[in-house]
């Protein structure tokens, strides 16, 4: 802050004599962002002050203080951030008045820059302040609300860019540069046809990165979770994260070294993931990237849940992590502008469900997404302007200059430790080659890449300068590059004999984690409890303390469910749930739900916070009952489905002993996430080996409520499933429902899990569980039969149809006549099971499985549902002696484009009429 004396000056300034200047500073810093937040009197000396003129009599402290604002405020327009210099830069008039009015002050003035006064001529503050904020970085904080970490963020700002690299700083710059070079131009001379998408133009990520992960070494992180791109993937894991070059530089040729069976498709190299263990001066730090698909921004959602659970201290993870895990994230212009999870992320970063201690955001600005301009691309200014919504900083920063890049990660390794925020980073730089190597960018932008091909690499002027600096030092690094470069021919030399071999495991603490196949996940597991048990862990789940004042009808709720678990029978699907995940928060593994409205429940169902009437006051009494240092989170998330949904799967991947639910609103509301699960939740273990537990619940049922939040798609998750890739399961009581989340933890395997969750059937009476059906020896039961031992007639279903077809049979004094087989779970469906129930169901029909018309009786439309999958299976050949079955009849809506009809008349006469039909009435 520029300095005022104690009377003189104010006195000048028209200000009450006695404030000092930072009080009176503070609050013209707040007037710039609201006049109508500072008193009447100091608003209307501050207007005068701000007008096209200098105001009368105004000091020279207080014009050199708003000249100071104006370059913080607009320096970042006129910065000399493009390295090929074809952006137009700017000046606002109001930086050009200011600067005018201090260049014309007659005497000496004072200063205060980066915490350091100085003093001089008006136009030696202009030329200093034109350095700082018009060089080769620019500094955006204006959206930074906390006024003292904008002031604190901008004095270091100031300080760094005034500071004078280092020998050793020029060393290290050199050193990075070089190495990507090194690689790029190898990788290029040996595999001139692969795509690699490349670093040229955008080395400099590489010293961002080579710095980012030293500053947080020496700030005492313990590890680095990282989410990338495609851009410079293959040389930050040559030249930074220490991947072995020999396996690295097959996997481009296209060897596969991997050990994976049939069901193991692996990924192109670029995509893949990596861990490792790096020491950096003296302290070992532990690096992952996740592996990553070409839907580039669904990663930032991955790598920021399994932050998240690195910092929990997941016990799996103890060893490779703690609280000082960072998360870091990789990030290309258009991809990050263009993409709307973007802004959904940047929503979470400061949310207590999905804080990380803060994210450091890495954005590559090529300026150009494959073909398209920025002006093409986005209405904003930056790519970066997305950080303004959330009052987080933006470092702009010229990619061609090594010191203004090795200041941007210090600032941003600074920012995010002090304060536990995001910072973004806007590395401005340019694609040497097209969008790959294969492309020709000079097609579409010849201007452009004649500017490009006419610019010598980094890595000369990087070697200028530190030989300039440091001779000796100079000729150290470059022998360095030499040796680099004999590693990569050495590797180079034995791709075409290494072995298949494992790498690390990207996901450690999951090796005890069985692999699965249909048979393993279809064989029983015990996931049954001590009646007595849970008796105590529903009193301690539901217990309202004596000074607590929850509503009246939320005490009714605790002291119903009370009373089920008294009588041992009774218990809904809600009491069910909490048994679960009360269960196994008795055992130690660690229960984290979140969603939209999950805390209550959409449907008023859960009720597992209780709020007082009275005062803010809350408590989650099933938090209480976690022992061994587990945990229970829920969560009401933010109104998004594809990057919460992402950042659960995120977390599920970082320790196979936690339990982690995504509750979708309503089940059609998977549809915003579908990147997720393509990407991620049913291709991840194909593609990359990686492993998750993640339960996704989608409230399901039709009900005459309209086309929307109707039906979850089960038919688009049945498709996505082969390989024993994930489990569906629709389950119709509570006790099945209890028995399939234990089974998530308490199997010896685990697999993501879709449950075609209840909606009316959570206040149905028929839709009740004994406490005996979820007592020791019970389990989880894939198929439920309702009806007499030798029906004449058999229908098959799923979920909540089953009761109306119950009722309906009853109605008609159809009892002993017709059966109903649920299918409980869809994927895997074992069909060896279906038919011998269908054969223990009696003669009759055991003599018609090969051509009698069995029914599936189903009320979403013909097109959708699972009729297709049930009858696809069934269809198929069996195991010796099981014959296929021919034909399965069908009782269900006719094809249609939408879920379900808008009409309540409709629905009620349509369900009616497939009812009857399934029963043959």
């Amino acid at each position: 802050m520029t300095l005022l004396s104690t009377t003189e000056d104010h006195r000048a300034a028209g200000l009450p004599v006695g404030q000092d200047n930072g009080y009176a500073f503070d609050l013209y810093a707040r007037y710039r962002r609201d006049p109508l937040a500072v008193p009447a009197d100091w608003r209307l000396w501050f207007e005068a002050l701000d007008a096209p003129g200098p105001a009368e009599g105004a000091p020279a402290a207080v014009l050199v203080e708003r000249l100071v604002d104006s370059y913080r405020r607009d320096g970042h327009l006129g910065a000399a951030l493009d390295p090929l210099g074809l952006s137009p830069r700017h000046e606002t008039g109001r930086l050009a008045r200011d600067r005018a009015a201090v260049e014309a002050l007659p005497g000496p003035i004072g200063w205060r820059l980066g915490g350091a006064a100085g003093q001089g001529r008006g136009r030696d503050l202009v030329a200093l302040l034109d350095r700082i904020y018009r060089g080769p970085a620019a500094l955006e904080a204006e959206a930074v609300e906390d006024e003292a970490a904008r002031a604190w963020i901008e004095t270091r700002f100031e300080a760094l860019a005034l500071a004078e690299p280092g020998p050793q700083d020029r060393a290290r710059a050199h050193r990075a540069i070089g190495r990507a070079d090194t690689f790029e131009q190898f990788v290029r001379l040996k595999f001139p046809t692969k795509k690699r998408f490349g670093s040229e133009g955008a080395e400099g990520m590489m010293l961002l990165m080579q710095e980012l992960l030293r500053q947080g070494a020496r700030a005492g992180l313990d590890e680095v979770v990282m989410g990338g791109m495609h851009r410079g993937r293959l040389a930050l894991l040559a030249t930074v994260l220490g991947k072995d070059p020999a396996r690295l530089l097959a996997e481009i040729k296209g060897r596969d070294l991997t050990r994976g069976g049939p069901d193991f498709t692996g990924d192109v190299p670029y995509h893949l993931g990596h861990v490792a263990e790096v020491e950096i001066e003296g302290r070992r730090l532990a690096l992952s990237i996740a592996p990553h698909p070409s839907h580039l921004m669904v990663v930032a959602a991955v790598a920021t849940g399994m932050a998240r659970a690195r910092r929990e201290g997941a016990p799996a993870a103890a060893a490779q992590a703690g609280p000082g895990a960072l998360c870091l994230l990789l990030h290309t212009d258009a991809a990050f502008a263009g993409q709307g999870i973007t802004a959904e992320l940047a929503q979470m970063g400061r949310l207590d469900g999905y804080d990380v201690g803060g994210t450091i955001h890495l954005v590559v600005n090529n300026q150009i997404g494959f073909t398209t301009l920025p002006s093409e691309g986005r209405s904003a200014r930056y790519c970066t302007d997305v950080a303004k919504m959330v009052g987080a900083p933006v470092i702009h920063v010229n990619g061609d200059d090594a010191g203004a890049l090795m200041a941007a990660a210090a600032l941003a390794a600074d920012w995010r430790a002090r304060f536990g925020r995001d910072i973004f980073i806007d590395l401005v730089c340019y694609r040497r080659n097209g969008h790959n190597e294969l492309d020709e960018p000079r097609f579409t932008q010849p201007a452009t890449w004649a500017a490009i091909d006419a610019r010598p690499g980094l890595r000369a002027a990087t070697q200028a300068a530190l030989a300039a600096a440091d001779p000796p030092g100079a000729a150290a690094v470059e022998a360095e590059l030499a040796a680099f470069r004999d590693t990569l021919v050495a590797a180079y030399d034995v791709i075409d004999s290494l072995l298949p071999n494992d790498d690390a495991p990207f996901q450690p603490g999951w090796d005890a984690v069985a692999a699965a196949g249909p048979a393993e996940i279809l064989a029983p597991v015990d996931t049954g409890v001590d009646a007595a048990r849970l008796v105590r862990l529903g009193a301690a789940a539901g217990l309202i303390a004596p000074a607590a004042s929850p509503h009246p009808k939320v005490r009714q709720f605790y002291a119903a469910r009370a009373q089920s678990l008294e009588r041992g029978e009774g218990v809904g699907f809600a009491t069910a749930e909490a048994l679960a995940f009360a269960s196994l928060l008795d055992e130690g593994a660690s229960v984290r739900l979140s969603g939209q409205d999950s805390v209550r429940g959409t449907f008023t169902q859960r009720h597992l916070r209780l709020h007082d009437t009275e005062g803010p006051a809350s408590r989650l009494p099933l938090a209480a009952l976690a022992r061994d240092g587990a945990r229970f989170e829920i969560h009401n998330s933010p109104l998004s489905e594809y990057a919460v949904l992402g950042f659960e799967y995120g977390h599920s991947l970082v320790d196979p002993g936690t339990l982690t639910l995504w509750e979708a609103q309503f089940g059609d509301f998977l549809n915003g996430a579908q990147i997720v699960v393509d990407q991620y939740v049913v291709s991840a273990e194909a593609k990359w080996g990686l492993r998750s537990g993640l339960v996704i619940l989608l409230p399901h049922g039709l009900e005459g409520q309209g086309p929307d939040h109707s039906s979850c798609r089960p038919e688009r998750l049945l498709q996505a499933c082969v390989g024993a890739n994930a489990i569906v399961a629709n389950p119709s009581t509570p006790a099945n429902l209890f028995h399939l989340l234990r089974r998530q933890i308490r199997a010896p395997w685990r697999k993501p899990l879709f449950v075609v969750a209840p909606k009316s059937l959570l206040r149905a009476r028929a839709a009740v569980s004994r406490l005996d059906e979820m007592g020791p020896g019970t389990g989880f039961r894939p198929l439920i039969y309702d009806g007499p031992e030798a029906p004449e007639r058999l229908v098959l279903c799923s979920g909540k149809i089953a009761y109306e077809l119950a009722a309906a049979r009853a109605e008609a004094g159809l009892a002993a006549r017709v059966g109903i087989l649920r299918v409980e779970q869809l994927y895997p469906l074992d069909r060896g099971a279906v038919t011998a129930a269908l054969a223990r169901a009696g003669a009759q029909v055991a003599a018609r499985l090969a051509t009698g018309p069995l029914v599936w009786c189903q009320e979403e439309p013909r097109n959708q549902g699972a009729f297709a999958h049930v009858r696809a299976v069934l269809a198929a050949p069996g195991p010796a002696g099981s014959a296929p079955i021919a034909s399965l009849g069908y009782a269900g809506r006719p094809a249609l484009p939408v879920a379900a009809g808008g009409s309540i008349d409709r629905h009620v006469a349509e369900q009616d009429t497939l009812v009857r039909s399934a029963l043959g009435l």
